[in-house]
């Protein structure tokens, strides 16, 4: 198994004045992840067919982790977004 891949990591902001925060956004993947190919089709009473594919992604959970070596600053994970901070100065 290959180690997960960082793309990049951006601050919305970059220069920041004490009690001001931005958002900071880790893009990972993983490069094992396999794509699966879903078809689905639907037939209404005349005969007439149409049909469609999505793709999905499977691939292992990554954890992301964002630190600071300055201890008066704060970092919060987003729960809802994987990937995304808050940093506060």
């Amino acid at each position: 198994m290959a180690a997960p891949v960082i793309r990049s990591i951006t601050a919305s902001k970059t220069t920041l004045t004490p009690g001001e925060s931005t958002t900071v956004t880790v893009d990972a993947f993983d490069p094992d992840a396999r794509t699966i190919t879903l078809s689905g089709r639907v037939v209404d009473a005349g005969g007439n067919v149409s049909s469609v594919t999505t793709e999905l992604t499977v691939g292992d959970p990554i954890t992301y982790e964002l630190t600071s070596s300055d201890e008066s600053v704060t970092v919060v994970a987003d729960p809802a977004n994987p990937g995304r901070f808050t940093v506060t100065v």
